[in-house]
C-alpha cells in the first residue's frame, strides 16, 4: 500500500464573539486538514490544530508552498512506515533532506502540517488492518476517558452571573472537571473571577486555571497564593516559555498547587529535562500541533517512566485513542459550548460524544471519524 494523493485543506470559522486569553484575542478558530489516499483507495485523514501553517500575503503563500513541497515527501511512501517519514519531516526543521532546502525558519508551521501528515498515516494504518488507531498503540487500558471543559474566557462586558450561567451550562451536560482562564487581569482580579466559579459549581466540581504563559513569576507566586482557598486542581502553562525552567522550579517550591505544562513543545525532546527535573505534575501534549501520534507516543514513554500523568490538550476525538492506551494516560480536553468551537460541532459526521464528563473509546477502524464535505466547502480552502 503507497501513498498516491495528499490533499490539504485550510479551516478557518469565525467566532460570534471574540474571546480573550492572557495573551491572545481569539476571533476565529483553524484546523488543517489533510486527506491521504492510498493506491487501494482507502483515505485516511488526520488534524493540524491551530493558524500556524498559513500566513497572510505574498511572504506567507511562499511559505505555504515551501511547505506543501516538503510534506509531499510522504507520496509513494508506505504509512506503515510512520516513524521513518516523520524522522524525514522533522529533520526538515533543522537539515534538507532528499533535496528539499531546510525550513528551519518555519519550524512552527512544519510541525503543525506535519502533525496532520501523520494522524492521517496513523488513521490509514488502522484502516487497512481494520483496528482503532488505540490498538496501533498498544491497546486501550480504558474503556472510556474522562474528559474536562475549557471556557470561562474573558469576554467583553463580563458580569459575575455570566460566569454564574456558564459554570451551569457545564455542570448540567455532566462535566466534574472545568478549566478556567486566568492571567488576564490582575492576580486580585482573578482570584475573585475564581471565587464566583467555586461558588457556584460546589465544591464536588474540579477547577483548573489557565494562564496561557501570562504571568511573571512575581504575579504567578501572588494568584498562586490567592487562588488557592479555592481548591485548584493544576495551574497550566503559568510563565512565558523562554525561562519556563527557572520560574517553574521557584513556582513549586512556593505553592501546593499541582503544576501543569508541556502543550507548546513541538518536538518530545525537550520535555525529559522538564521530568526529570520534577518540574511539572501533569504532562499536557497536543499531538495537533507537536507532531503527531507518533510525537504522543514518543512522550508516552517518557512519562510511564517517570510516573507523569498525561492529559491532552485539544482534539478530543483524536487524543481518546492516545489517552487510552497510555499507561499514565489521564484526561481529555473538549468545548461543550459551539460558539467557541464550530469546527468541533460540524466537522464530523458522527462526532465522539461526551456523556457525563467521559468519552468512550472507539471500536472503528482507524480514528473512526468522517469528515462532512459539506464543512469543508463551508469553512475551507483547498491549498494543497
Amino acid at each position: 500500500m503507497k501513498v498516491t494523493t495528499l490533499e490539504t485543506y485550510f479551516l478557518s470559522a469565525p467566532l460570534p464573539q471574540a474571546v480573550r486569553t492572557s495573551t491572545h484575542v481569539i476571533s476565529r478558530v483553524n484546523e488543517v486538514v489533510v486527506k491521504l489516499t492510498t493506491d487501494s483507495g482507502l483515505v485516511g485523514i488526520g488534524e493540524g490544530h491551530g493558524p500556524f501553517l498559513y500566513l497572510p500575503g505574498p511572504e506567507g503563500l511562499r511559505a505555504v508552498g515551501d511547505i506543501l513541497r516538503a510534506i509531499t515527501l510522504v507520496i509513494g511512501q508506505d504509512p506503515f512506515d510512520v516513524e521513518r517519514i516523520w524522522q524525514d519531516l522533522f529533520a526538515l526543521t533543522y537539515t534538507s533532506v532528499r533535496g528539499i532546502p531546510t525550513l528551519a525558519r518555519q519550524q512552527r508551521q512544519l510541525i503543525t502540517a506535519m502533525s496532520a501528515i501523520d494522524i492521517a498515516l496513523w488513521d490509514l494504518k488502522g484502516r487497512a488492518i481494520g483496528r482503532p488507531v488505540h490498538a496501533l498503540l498498544g491497546g486501550a487500558l480504558r474503556r472510556r476517558v474522562p474528559a474536562y471543559v475549557t471556557g470561562f474566557y474573558y469576554r467583553d462586558n463580563e458580569r459575575p452571573d455570566d460566569l454564574v450561567r456558564e459554570a451551569a451550562l457545564y455542570v448540567e451536560q455532566g462535566y466534574r472537571t472545568l478549566k478556567v482562564k486566568v492571567g488576564g487581569l490582575t492576580p486580585e482580579g482573578d482570584a475573585e473571577r475564581v471565587g464566583v466559579i467555586r461558588r457556584a459549581v460546589g465544591k464536588d466540581v474540579a477547577l483548573m486555571l489557565d494562564a496561557n504563559q501570562g504571568w511573571s513569576l512575581p504575579s504567578a507566586l501572588r494568584a498562586a497564593q490567592l487562588c488557592a482557598e479555592h481548591d485548584v486542581f493544576w495551574l497550566e502553562d503559568p510563565m512565558p516559555w523562554f525561562d519556563e525552567r527557572q520560574t517553574l522550579r521557584r513556582l513549586k517550591a512556593a505553592t501546593s498547587i499541582p503544576i501543569a505544562a508541556g502543550e507548546t513543545e513541538y518536538s518530545p525532546f525537550g520535555l525529559r529535562t522538564m521530568l526529570a527535573e520534577g518540574l511539572v505534575d501533569y504532562l499536557i501534549i497536543d499531538s495537533t500541533w507537536a507532531g503527531g501520534l507518533t510525537t504522543w507516543r514518543k512522550a508516552a514513554v517518557m512519562a510511564e517512566l517517570y510516573q507523569i500523568p498525561m492529559a491532552a490538550h485539544h482534539d478530543p476525538q483524536i487524543h481518546v485513542h492516545a489517552v487510552a492506551a497510555s499507561p499514565t494516560g489521564f484526561i481529555l480536553e473538549s468545548f461543550a459550548d459551539p460558539t467557541r468551537d464550530p469546527l468541533w460541532f460540524e466537522l464530523f459526521r458522527e462526532r465522539p460524544a461526551i456523556v457525563d464528563g467521559f468519552m468512550a473509546v472507539p471500536d472503528a477502524p482507524g480514528l473512526g471519524l468522517e469528515l462532512r464535505e459539506e464543512t469543508l466547502e463551508k469553512y475551507g480552502v483547498r491549498i494543497g
